[in-house]
C-alpha cells in the first residue's frame, strides 16, 4: 500500500486531451484508495464532479503528494509552496522534457501506478535559497527560489551597483546589469545563458554569475552553500529582485539583502529510469555528433 493517501494534482489546463488524462488519473487514484484533490487550474466542477476542487493554498497542509503536470515553471511555483511543508513532487511534461518535469504526459498513469503500487521512484533533495530584503533594521520582503534570485536593473537602464560580503568578508563593489544567484537546480536555467556553470543538483554549492560587468575581471564564482551573503544597494537606480523570475521585490537605496540556504530542501520523486546526465544530454544536444 502507498505511503501517499492524499494526492493534489496541480498544472495549467489547455487542452480537452490534458483534462481527459488528469481525470483519467484522478479516477485510478480514487479507485486505489487515494484522495485525489484536483487544482482548479487543471479541472473545475464542470468537467470534473466528485473531486475536491479548488487552489492548492486551501488544501496544503492536508496533502501528501502533488503531481506537477506541465513544465519547470508551474514546477517551481508549486515547489516553492509547499517546501516547508515537507511535500514531495512528481513532474509530468506535457511537450517537451524539462529539467525537472521528467515524465511524459503519454506515460503518466502507467509510472504513477508503478510509484504508488510498487515504490518504483527515486527520492531525490533539491535546495532552495531565501533572499531577505531589510530597509533600515524592517524586512520588507522574504521568500524563497528553487532556481535562482536575481537583482536587475529595472525600466529606467542604467546600471546597478551594489556592495557584496560573504558570511562577513568583503567581496567587492559591483557595477553590472545584475547578478545572479543560482542553485544547482537553476544552474541550467538563467545562469547556464549568462555563462554560469551546470552544478550538479547533490553537490553542496550555489553560484554567483554578474549580468555584463563593467568591469571585466568579474567572473562567475561557486561558494559553499553554508555561507551567508550580504547584498548592499549603494547607488540609487531602479533595482529589482527577483524569486524564480516569478516574484518581485523594487530595491532602493542602502536596501540590504541577505540570501542564504533555505531551511528545508524540497523533495523530488522520479521514475526508476531517471539519470540527470541524461537530462543534460536530451536539454542540451550533447547527443548530436560533431560533423
Amino acid at each position: 500500500m502507498t505511503n501517499y493517501k492524499n494526492i493534489a494534482i496541480i498544472g495549467r489546463r489547455n487542452s480537452e486531451h490534458l483534462v481527459a488524462q488528469v481525470t483519467k488519473l484522478a479516477q485510478w487514484l480514487q479507485d486505489f484508495g487515494c484522495r485525489a484533490y484536483l487544482d482548479s487550474s487543471v479541472a473545475d466542477d464542470f468537467y470534473c464532479p466528485g473531486y475536491r476542487c479548488g487552489v492548492l493554498s486551501d488544501w496544503v497542509d492536508e496533502i501528501d503528494l502533488a503531481i506537477i503536470v506541465g513544465g519547470d515553471g508551474t514546477m517551481l511555483s508549486a515547489g516553492r509552496q509547499v517546501v516547508n511543508y515537507g511535500i514531495p513532487l512528481v513532474g509530468i511534461n506535457q511537450g517537451r522534457l524539462g529539467f525537472m518535469t521528467d515524465i511524459a504526459i503519454s506515460e503518466m498513469l502507467t509510472v504513477i501506478k508503478d510509484m504508488l503500487v510498487n515504490h518504483a521512484y527515486i527520492k531525490e533533495e533539491r535546495s532552495l535559497l531565501q533572499a531577505k530584503v531589510l530597509r533600515g533594521n524592517q524586512v520588507i520582503y522574504d521568500s524563497l527560489a528553487l532556481n535562482d534570485i536575481v537583482i536587475s536593473r529595472g525600466d529606467i537602464g542604467s546600471m546597478i551597483e551594489f556592495e557584496m560580503s560573504i558570511s562577513g568578508e568583503f567581496v567587492h563593489a559591483q557595477k553590472s546589469d545584475g547578478v545572479i544567484f543560482s542553485t544547482p537546480t537553476g544552474s541550467t536555467a538563467y545562469s547556464l545563458a549568462a555563462g554560469g556553470p551546470i552544478l550538479h543538483p547533490h553537490s553542496k554549492v550555489f553560484s554567483i554569475v554578474p549580468i555584463c560587468p563593467q568591469s571585466m575581471s568579474n567572473r562567475p564564482i561557486v561558494v559553499c552553500d553554508e555561507v551567508v551573503i550580504e547584498l548592499t544597494i549603494i547607488k540609487d537606480n531602479t533595482t529589482i529582485l527577483h524569486y524564480d523570475g516569478q516574484e518581485y521585490c523594487n530595491l532602493a537605496y542602502n536596501d540590504k539583502i541577505i540570501i542564504q540556504k533555505a531551511e528545508r530542501p524540497l523533495h523530488l520523486l522520479h521514475p526508476t529510469n531517471y539519470n540527470y546526465y541524461n537530462t543534460l544530454r536530451n536539454k542540451l544536444d550533447w547527443a548530436k555528433r560533431v560533423s
